[in-house]
């Protein structure tokens, strides 16, 4: 059986499920894999992409491209 062959069966089961705690498993089976797939995509930060980020933060702060929280709320209410 292929994988969408495969794919197809459990969701024919699964639209008969009437049992929570199965739905539930499956919930959190579901969130785990999501979890996965998104920490899979990340990588490290050297110590120069980092002292880097700083640098580049500094020099925004300096020339006053930030805004504060209560700015931005400000702002985005506007949207």
């Amino acid at each position: 059986m292929n994988i969408q062959a495969r794919k197809l069966h459990l969701i024919d089961w699964l639209v008969q499920v009437q049992d929570n705690s199965v739905l539930e498993k499956i919930e959190k089976l579901k969130n785990k894999a999501k979890i996965k797939a998104y920490e899979s995509k990340l990588k490290p930060m050297s110590s120069e992409e980092f002292l880097a980020d700083i640098h580049f933060a500094e020099v925004d702060l300096q020339q006053r491209r930030l805004m504060s929280h209560e700015e931005f709320v400000e702002e985005s209410s506007h949207w």
